[in-house]
This record gives C-alpha cells, sequence and structure tokens, in this order.
C-alpha cells in the first residue's frame, strides 16, 4: 500500500498523473486511426496494433541503442509473457513521460491532417535530432490498476480542493 499523500511518493503520484494524460492521447489518437480506417473501408484490427508499435518505437527507438536489436520489441511488444507486454509508457521516468506526451500530441496534430504513415514519418523525422527524445525507464513499472489509483488522485485533490474553499 501506498501513501499517496506522502511527499516521498509525489513522484509517483506524477507519474500516475502524466500515465493517465497518456491514456487520453491514445483515446483520441485511436479515434483518429479508427475514423480514417473505416473510411478507407479496412478492417482496423490488424492494423491497429502495428500503428502502435511504430508509433511506439518511433519514439523509444530513436535515440536508444538497446544490446540486442529486437529486444526492445521483444520486451515491450511481440512476447505475450513478457511481463512488460503492451505496457511501455508505464515504465518511462517522469521526464521521459512528459518527452512521450510531447511526442504524442505532434503525432496526433500531423494524423489529424494527413493519416498515419505521414504523420509516424514527421514525427520520426521532428524528434530524431531532438535529444531530449529518449526513453528512460524506471523501475518499478506503474501497477497494473494505474488507472484506478489516478481516480483516487483524483479524488483526494478534490476533497482537499473543497476543504480550501471551506477554510476561506
Amino acid at each position: 500500500m501506498v501513501d499517496l499523500t506522502n511527499e516521498e511518493n509525489a513522484e509517483l503520484v506524477e507519474r500516475i498523473q502524466l500515465r493517465h494524460q497518456i491514456g487520453q492521447l491514445n483515446k483520441q489518437i485511436n479515434h483518429f486511426l479508427v475514423e480514417r480506417l473505416r473510411a478507407a473501408g479496412c478492417d482496423i484490427t490488424p492494423y491497429i496494433k502495428n500503428y502502435w508499435n511504430e508509433i511506439i518505437e518511433g519514439f523509444a527507438c530513436t535515440k536508444n541503442r538497446y544490446t540486442n536489436p529486437d529486444s526492445f520489441q521483444r520486451t515491450f511488444l511481440q512476447d505475450k509473457d513478457s511481463p512488460l507486454y503492451r505496457k511501455f509508457p508505464d515504465c518511462l521516468t517522469l521526464s521521459a513521460m512528459k518527452n512521450y506526451i510531447t511526442y504524442l500530441k505532434y503525432y496526433l496534430v500531423v494524423l489529424q491532417k494527413y493519416g498515419h504513415k505521414a504523420a509516424i514519418f514527421e514525427t520520426i523525422q521532428i524528434f530524431t535530432f531532438d535529444d531530449k527524445m529518449k526513453a528512460y525507464y524506471q523501475e518499478p513499472a506503474l501497477p497494473d490498476n494505474w488507472s484506478e489509483v489516478f481516480k483516487q488522485i483524483d479524488f483526494l485533490k478534490k476533497r482537499e480542493q473543497l476543504q480550501a474553499e471551506k477554510e476561506k
């Protein structure tokens, strides 16, 4: 059990809040990806996972050099037995999450105008030369129930705001 009000856990709380932002961006991106696939008359299922693989790899592999060329893909994207399968954003440090949000926002803007292929190409081109855009990982990864923890954080913040307003 983690005390979310303890100052020592402030970074964890902020990571969970940023993870929520990433989740919200993911939903917006999914909306536009699905919309474009439907408009093209394509079956969504085979494409969406590959699109997300490209989005994630675009951020994670731009500046990072892994000792085994496919270790990143096996760890996060391919091996269903990996404890980190499809959990890439949950493993990022606070600063890397902020950069990932910037990356996703840029991708979303280009996606809305030109589609995935152009968006992924343009986004990778822009961030390839930005030294801040590197995936740094942190142990432990966020818990699987981070979205439930976010709800508790949000509840505590709202309660704190109400209490502050009462005291005025």
